[in-house]
């Protein structure tokens, strides 16, 4: 039986907590534009739906403090995936099945109401260990998309042996049945993502591993399974998205602890035929567990945790840690899967700046001070002899084209936080870059969405100046605006 009442209260607690303290939170390094917690912690995003007239997101949340702890679901609602409403917290533990926490999963409407599908968290052995726990997916229901009630458990694991059964994600099909896949670790120790089918969202049937072990994989967390838009005739296209736990990196690639991957293939209802193998689909720092929804026009929008565990988390002290990307919409192109952010975000732009060419020897030129900016330019690396060149954010985050590897670079000089990423460049091509700039965060789209790059970073000086070293390098189309910053005031 679920005690609702205690439910409620732990919900109007956590809620009493944020508006008493949130005008605690050191705003120094807050995004303007960037969807962050009133107060507190959160990680990945979850719920990511069009729902009810609006659009919602749910967040992983922790809303007593600026780290990790039992996990909450954050809320917040759009009309324009830009501009967001922070609403009360959705989910607090207090059944014996999520004790230590409501972690990740999705939400779906049906028959005029929003049902959230969540995994429930219990540790086993002492507080604070997670190693042994046991693991459910639980559903809970609103009919005004703000308040929940919860309905119990609804997909167990089949062995008390099995410790990682988390984060669903439900879809519907045209014939109205409903799909759920979730990460699981086998009793082999492998790393599976598991199908279930239901016709009422409360009654759930196993019917097949869309994904088994590959790479060493133990857990896949945060699973996302779609289908890409077509148009009539098309063949269409399914990608399967995750986060494997486990990958050893190589070379450039994989060299966060848990990479964020997808992979295109075929879907038959049943069964996944994967046309590849899974691909780091952002070569920065701070990328992690995406989570996509399709939007009524039929775009399909996707959106992550601009963080990463194991890198430095610099502003615990702030009373805040965490935010999510950008909304970006996925097109497939030449076989590649792409991301752009949304034409929404053009609403942000208040003053515009068009420099042309500009050709910089062994100099500096600074652009703006502005701490929320769009920027973008092309470049041609084999017209340049620069020995590197690109843009510097203050002292904290260089961007740069390095003529001896190859590469576009992102560094980060940030004291405890330095290190780099970098993607390798088709060196005989035009490249362009478009970039996002938010007080403590930059998010790098390379010819239109091919590749992308996120990153945060920890600095008060936010100058943007384009540079170049030992030789000669020209930015051509060079044009920036000016962001507004809606979340910093809300």
């Amino acid at each position: 039986m679920i005690d609702q009442a205690n439910h409620q209260a732990k919900l109007a607690q956590a809620n009493a907590f944020i508006a008493e303290h949130a005008c605690e939170v050191n705003k120094r390094f807050y995004p303007g534009y960037h969807l962050a917690a009133r107060y507190g912690w959160i990680n990945d995003p979850n719920g990511f739906c069009y729902a009810l007239g609006k659009y919602h997101i749910f967040y992983q949340f922790y809303p007593y403090d600026a780290k990790w702890g039992p996990m909450h679901w954050g809320h917040a609602t759009s009309t324009d995936l830009i501009h967001w409403q922070h609403e009360e917290v959705a989910l607090a533990p207090s059944e014996d099945y999520d004790r230590d926490g409501c972690f990740s999963g999705s939400a779906i409407e049906h028959d005029g109401k929003l049902y959230l599908i969540y995994t429930g968290h219990k540790v086993l052995v002492e507080a604070g260990d997670n190693s042994i726990c046991r693991e459910v997916q639980a559903l809970a229901v609103s009919t005004d998309g703000i308040h929940f009630e919860k309905l119990g458990v609804v997909i167990e694991p089949e062995h008390e042996d099995i410790h990682n059964f988390r984060d669903p994600k439900v879809w519907q099909d045209e014939a109205g049945l409903f799909h759920v896949v979730f990460g699981a670790t086998n009793l082999k120790h492998e790393g599976e993502i598991r199908h279930y089918t239901s016709s009422d969202l409360q009654h759930w049937q196993f019917v097949s591993v869309v994904k088994e072990m590959e790479d060493q994989s133990f857990m896949y967390e945060c699973p996302d399974f779609f289908e890409l838009p077509r148009k009539a005739g098309e063949a269409s296209t399914w990608v399967l998205a995750t986060s494997p736990m486990g990958q050893a990196p190589f070379g450039y690639h994989r060299q966060n602890t848990s990479v964020n991957s997808w992979q295109t293939g075929t879907f038959d209802g049943m069964h996944f035929k994967a046309q590849g193998k899974l691909y780091e689909v952002d070569r920065g720092h701070d990328f992690y567990a995406t989570q996509s929804t399709a939007t009524p026009d039929g775009r399909r929008i996707v959106l992550a945790w601009m963080n990463m565990w194991k890198l430095p988390f610099l502003n615990y002290g702030d009373h805040w840690c965490g935010a999510l990307t950008l909304p970006r919409e996925i097109t497939l192109r030449d076989g590649h899967l792409c991301q752009a952010p949304v034409k929404e975000v053009e609403s942000l732009r208040t003053t515009s700046y068009a420099l042309g060419d500009l050709t910089l020897k062994s100099t500096i030129q600074t652009l703006s001070t502005n701490s929320a900016l769009e920027l973008s330019f092309t470049f041609k690396p084999q017209n340049n002899d620069a020995e590197q060149y690109g843009i510097a954010l203050g002292n904290s985050l260089r961007l740069f084209v390095d003529r001896q590897t190859k590469t576009l670079t992102l560094f980060r000089l940030d004291l405890n936080a330095t290190s780099y990423r970098a993607l390798e460049l088709d060196w005989d091509k035009e490249h362009e870059l478009r970039i996002f700039i938010d007080n403590s965060s930059i998010e790098v789209f390379v010819d239109g969405g091919y590749d992308t790059m996120t990153s945060n970073f920890f600095g008060t000086d936010h100058s943007v100046t384009l540079y170049s070293t030992n030789g000669s390098a020209t930015f051509q189309k060079v044009t920036y605006h000016d962001l507004a910053t809606p979340l910093f005031h809300s």
